[in-house]
């Protein structure tokens, strides 16, 4: 019996530590109506991840989204920047923390640099701040009993490829004896430079925990082209490419919980763009009374109108795109999926995901 009582602890040790923020760190504990409504199972060395990201709410408005996925283990609240005055701006909230963990969620704190080249270059050319910025988020992170980091730089000067490895290295070595896990978000390759061509993917797949493909802004990648926020191919390719660098059980494929609405003047033929949620998408469907037609290039349904002289053209994001995405996973056996982020979704999307 005691052998099997330790046998269980060891497994138990070996299971994975586990986007505006309220901005505050509260002790007090949860109220009654905060607690949450479905305990999820922690995850394991072998188990699924399915992180979802919070974005651009308070903590009662991320309690009440998360609430609504007892799939998801994994939650990202958007806390911590770069920050050239303060080196990491920012403050985790307890009470989340708290929340989180009394639901069985393990808590992997977003880490940005506000998507500013130069503001990157500023704080991690300089390799003498790497250990300055890791102190502090160690600060913020470890008494607070944060279980992840999700690292999420983006536009990088391809002149600080080597730098922002190198961070990451820093970041691991001092925050993984915490147990606090490591995940960068990178996008999925693509032209441009500044947007894809400044991560070395293989090193940072190397040192990292997981590596988050970003599978989605196909538009933008290739010059702003009127099309899909994430094709079927486009995303099985990215997969693809990015498994020649990094293993499967290591990658966390990101998922789309919004596409975008696309303009033409039918006169001029140029194009404007709108991002549009699942929420929103799905109620221009309902006031155009418009039919989803499916669109087998993309494998997902599709649909437009005409109105005002004006061509409108969404490629939808629903259960039929989110169903095929999430056989990518289980196809190229990848470790998980996130999703950007949780609020977009429509009601009844979470099902998808058992």
């Amino acid at each position: 019996m005691r052998i099997r009582v330790i046998c269980l602890f060891i497994v138990l040790m070996l299971g994975v530590f586990g986007c505006s923020p309220s901005g505050q760190s509260r002790q007090q504990a949860l109220p009654q109506s905060e607690a949450p409504k479905a305990k999820v199972n922690n995850i394991s060395n072998k188990s699924s991840i399915l992180l979802g990201w919070n974005a651009f709410g308070t903590t009662d408005i991320y309690i009440e989204q998360n609430n609504a996925s007892p799939e998801m283990n994994v939650v990202s609240p958007r806390w911590f920047s770069l920050d050239e005055e303060r080196i990491v701006s920012g403050e985790a909230d307890q009470r989340y923390i708290e929340w989180a963990h009394g639901a069985g969620r393990k808590v992997w704190a977003f880490f940005g640099n506000q998507f500013n080249a130069e503001l990157t270059d500023k704080m991690i050319g300089k390799r003498d701040n790497h250990k300055k910025i890791v102190e502090m988020l160690k600060e913020k992170l470890v008494p607070a009993k944060i279980d992840g980091v999700d690292v999420d730089f983006e536009n990088i000067n391809p002149k600080n490829k080597d730098d922002f490895v190198h961070f990451v290295k820093e970041l691991k070595s001092t925050l993984g004896p915490h147990g606090i896990v490591i995940s960068v978000d990178v996008t999925r390759e693509n032209p441009d430079p500044f947007w894809s061509g400044s991560y070395d993917r293989k090193a940072l797949g190397e040192t990292a925990d997981y590596i988050v493909m970003m599978g989605y802004d196909e538009d933008l990648g290739g010059g702003e082209k009127v099309g899909s926020v994430a094709s079927l191919s486009w995303v099985e390719e990215g997969i693809q490419l990015l498994m020649k660098d990094v293993p499967s059980e290591k990658i966390i494929l990101a998922i789309p919980f919004y596409t975008r609405e696309w303009v033409t003047n039918l006169q001029t033929n140029q194009s404007i763009r709108f991002d549009r949620n699942m929420i929103e998408t799905e109620q221009i469907l309902m006031d155009k009374k418009l039919d989803k037609k499916y669109d087998s290039k993309t494998k997902q349904n599709y649909v437009e109108f005409v109105e005002n002289g004006e061509k409108h053209q969404i490629w939808v994001e629903d259960e039929t795109s989110l169903k095929n995405r999430l056989d990518l996973v289980k196809k190229y056996n990848l470790r998980g999926s996130a999703v950007w982020y949780v609020g977009q979704e429509i009601p009844g999307i979470w099902t998808i995901f058992r």
